[in-house]
């Protein structure tokens, strides 16, 4: 029999994912206090439900365009608009299944074989494997802790005649870091003068504790930026698989196509209750700010109280922990704290080379939680740095 295909067998597994389905295993034996997923833990805002239930009864259960219904489109870019300043068409949005259909259909979209995409490192890991399913080239640039952001002399120095997207995300997965609208201007001006099309994921750009998080949207001045959202995060919907991306009447146009080979169309009934969300009180999205704010800061308290505090996340619900003096790999310590400490992480390598040496925490969990499993952590690193008389 014929071999599978070399480039699915080589991409990795993402961690997270790895850690979750060991968490639920370890849950046979008694609780796990899980920081290692990015899912809100509240539930869905009634109004949303209630508008889910209507349009189920109602009978929008059945194909829809692939572009996304009409509703949708216009409230994804009313949304847009609102929080941007720029206006925005229908025309102009893309709705797919989930946020990260929005960037592996920017992928399939703009990349030829053998392009290069510049890529935060650390970065959420299913950037690199859309892009190498889109038969691109993967090529890291760097997010040195603890500010993580990124450099621009470091950028240019990778640009090479097939670079042909730079990918941003802000707020960030997994720091949490937030660019300032000065940083956000420079790296659409760097996109501009090496001729690079620019994929923003700013999925938690609802999510920021020290004002808005600055789009790339306002410095675009020749429409290339793709700027992806969805309502997973701010609304509590991660099960509805509803993003969105923002770009130029053209793309959208080629990149709807490719939502028919992949999943036909979307789902009436979560597009609709994503028009809910998006038109409905958002009291809700400042109420559930407000707690993950509160969290950021019970997590910071315990590494600070421990000697870990290293930065302060400007927005999403991560927080990077310096794991250095466990002498252990974050794959290695990821497991070992899950089997004695009962605390699911996620592993700072499958983030990238840079973030080796920490894990990703999730304050998007209860008060109690955060607060218990950070002090584990701490409890960890200091009882592997003591076996390893450091």
């Amino acid at each position: 029999m014929k071999p599978l295909a070399q480039i699915p067998l080589r991409i990795p597994r993402s961690g997270i994912r790895e850690v979750m389905d060991l968490a639920l295993v370890a849950e046979k034996q008694g609780p796990v206090i899980h920081l290692e997923v990015g899912q809100p833990d509240f539930a869905t805002p009634a109004h949303i439900v209630e508008a889910t239930c209507r349009a189920v009864r109602e009978g929008h259960t059945r194909y829809i365009s692939t572009a996304g219904i009409g509703p949708l489109r216009e409230a994804a870019a009313r949304s847009y608009e609102r929080r941007t300043g720029v206006p925005t068409s229908a025309s102009q949005i893309l709705v797919t299944t989930g946020a990260m259909m929005s960037l592996a259909t920017a992928f399939m979209t703009l990349l030829e074989a053998g392009d290069e995409v510049l890529l935060p490192d650390p970065g959420w890991p299913n950037y690199s494997t859309s892009v190498a399913l889109a038969r691109g080239v993967c090529v890291p640039y760097t997010l040195q802790a603890p500010l993580f952001l990124p450099d621009l002399d470091q950028l240019q120095s990778l640009v090479t005649p097939k670079t042909k997207i730079l990918l941003v995300c802000s707020p960030s997965n997994p720091t949490g870091q937030v660019h300032d609208a000065a940083l956000t201007e420079a790296l659409v001006a760097f996109a501009r003068r090496n001729d690079l099309w620019v994929v923003s994921d700013e999925i938690y750009s609802e999510i920021v504790f020290g004002g808005p998080a600055p789009s790339v949207l306002s410095f675009d001045t020749d429409e290339r930026c793709l700027v992806v959202s969805g309502v997973s995060k701010t609304y509590a919907m991660t099960g509805y698989r509803i993003g969105f991306t923002r770009g130029r009447q053209d793309y959208i146009t080629v990149a709807a196509k490719l939502q028919e080979p992949f999943v036909s169309c979307g789902t009436a009934f979560s597009q609709l209750a994503a028009v809910a969300a998006l038109e409905g009180p958002q009291d809700c999205v400042a109420e559930m700010r407000a707690a993950y704010h509160r969290r950021r800061d019970i997590a910071l308290d315990v590494l600070r109280a421990r000697g870990l505090y290293r930065y302060t996340p400007g927005g999403a619900f991560y927080v990077m922990v310096d794991i250095s003096d466990a002498a252990m790999s974050s794959r290695e310590f990821t497991l070992r704290l899950l089997e004695e400490k009962r605390v699911a992480v996620a592993p700072g390598g499958t983030f990238g080379a840079m973030s080796e040496r920490a894990v990703r925490v999730s304050v998007a969990s209860s008060d109690e939680d955060v607060r218990e499993g950070v002090t584990r952590i701490c409890d960890f690193i200091a009882e592997a740095k003591a076996r390893a008389g450091k």
